[in-house]
Order: structure tokens, then C-alpha cells, then sequence
């Protein structure tokens, strides 16, 4: 059908953490997105994923600050602002783990980016394309490597494993905000400033049918993931970066079952 064709992106899409932006680059809008979601059969199904993901970031990214150098593992930002801060006061700290961060960050990105180009062709190509799951499935091996040294040394690894560590998780959320680049109308979920810019000025401007429901999904299960964090961390710090690996688990397994159904459902259409 030619609305399947007109709402499938043609690549990578270019956003700002909100799904309006996405589409304002993309040419797409709400309306294709809308059509792409009937098409590829997920409909609003990705919102919950979306909720996850952020989650998982959160729980990171608050584990990270408590016990992995006081950096940000998804902020860059942030990051950067420690650095500019010790720069300006000349105090390294927290700036070594900052940068440490950012290069773990940048480092995840990366390899996501070139991992999903790899498979840009592999799994259903529509609103979730499969390369997006491959680069998930990766996170998850990286958040599980991780999670196996943490849970090793008790939630207290020494200086160095301490280094390893927050490198690894930065790796990882690179990685997540590399693989939903690829996924059309979804806000970051490393960094959701410009969702809750979106999400702010869609309803102070009268225009409440376009918010992204993703981003109103995104934003409180981000504040749960640090919560979740928080209280692990202070509690039961061995386990605490065990719920952001269940988190992207669940999104793998969940698009690895639907893929099958998806791909089926596109050869119909491309065939009609």
C-alpha cells in the first residue's frame, strides 16, 4: 500500500529526544506515524518499551553517581559540566570520572551505530527496524558483563574496577541511545531534556494532540529507574544494576517475538 511506503523512514533519523522533532526532520509528522504504527502492527506498543528503556537509564544513571565516581553515565551534559567546573576551581574531582564517562559514552555510540548499520538490512525494517533490537541485545550484553563484576565485589569495586565499571555502563546507554536512533518518532532515552521541552510547550500552547505519549511514558519511568537505583544502591548495592539488565532484556525478548509476525506482515502488504 503506498501509506505503509510514505511512513517508513529512509534512515536514521535525526532528533532531539522528542518524537515531534523527529518527525518535523524526517518529513514524516504524526499523521505517517500513525500510518507506520497500523503498518508494521506495534502500534502504541512501543510506548511501554520506551518506558522501559528510560527506566533502565535512570537506574544506571543514579547507581552511577553514587558508586561509580559521582559521574552521569547517559548525561554527556552533565558530564561535561563537571569538567568545565574543574577546570574553572581546579578540583579533578568528580572531572576524571566525567571524562571517563564521556569516552564510555561516545565508545558506545559508536559501536552501536556501526552495529546497527551492520544489520541495517536484518528483522522487519518499519517503526522498530530490527537493527535497533541487535544494538539492544548488545547493551544487554555489555549491562550483563557488568553486572557480574559489580554483584562480584558486592556494589564496592576498588579504584580501578571502579573505572572499568562506569565505563561499561556508559558503553551500555551509548549503545541504547545509538539503537533507538534508528527507531522513528521516539524520544532519547538517555536524555529526555528535549522530550519534557516538547512535551512542556505542546501543552502550553493548546496543542495537546501532539503529545508524544512515549515522552509522557518516558519522563516518570526515568525518575522511577533513579528511585529504583537509589534505593537498591542504599540497600541492596549488589543487585542494584541487576534491574536495568531485566529492563532491556524484556525490550529484546519482546521485539525478538514479535519480529517474526512483523516481517510476515510487510512481505503481505509489499505483495498486495
Amino acid at each position: 500500500m503506498h501509506s505503509s511506503k510514505v511512513s517508513e523512514p529512509s534512515g536514521p533519523t535525526s532528533r532531539g529526544g522528542a518524537g515531534s522533532e523527529t518527525g518535523a526532520t524526517t518529513g514524516t509528522g504524526s499523521a505517517s506515524g500513525a500510518t507506520t504504527s497500523s503498518s508494521t502492527g506495534t502500534g502504541t506498543g512501543k510506548i511501554p518499551l520506551v518506558g522501559l528503556l528510560a527506566f533502565a537509564s535512570g537506574c544506571v544513571d543514579v547507581v552511577s553517581l553514587i558508586a561509580l565516581g559521582g559521574a552521569f553515565t547517559s548525561v554527556v551534559t552533565g558530564n561535561l559540566i563537571f569538567v568545565g567546573r574543574a577546570i574553572g576551581t581546579g578540583t579533578a574531582t568528580p572531572a576524571v570520572h566525567a571524562v571517563l564517562a564521556v569516552a564510555g559514552y561516545v565508545l558506545g555510540v559508536a559501536a552501536g551505530s556501526r552495529l546497527g548499520h551492520g544489520f541495517a538490512h536484518w528483522g522487519p525494517s518499519g517503526e522498530w527496524p530490527g537493527r535497533a533490537t541487535v544494538v539492544l541485545a548488545a547493551e544487554c550484553a555489555v549491562l550483563a558483563a557488568v553486572n557480574a563484576a559489580w554483584f562480584a565485589y558486592h556494589g564496592r569495586p576498588p579504584a580501578r574496577a571502579t573505572d572499568v565499571l562506569l565505563v561499561g555502563a556508559a558503553l551500555a546507554l551509548g549503545a541504547q541511545g545509538a539503537a533507538l536512533r534508528s527507531v522513528a518518532g521516539t524520544p532519547s532515552t538517555t536524555f529526555m531534556t528535549g522530550a519534557l521541552t516538547t512535551l512542556v510547550e505542546a501543552l502550553f500552547t493548546g496543542r495537546r494532540r501532539h503529545v508524544d505519549p512515549a515522552a509522557v511514558v518516558g519522563l516518570p519511568a526515568l525518575v522511577g529507574g533513579a528511585v529504583c537505583g537509589a534505593v537498591l544502591a542504599e540497600h541492596v548495592r549488589g543487585l542494584a544494576l541487576l534491574p536495568p539488565l531485566l529492563a532491556v532484556l524484556a525490550v529484546v525478548v519482546f521485539r525478538l517475538r514479535r519480529h517474526p509476525a512483523e516481517l510476515r506482515e510487510a512481505h503481505g502488504t509489499s505483495g498486495s
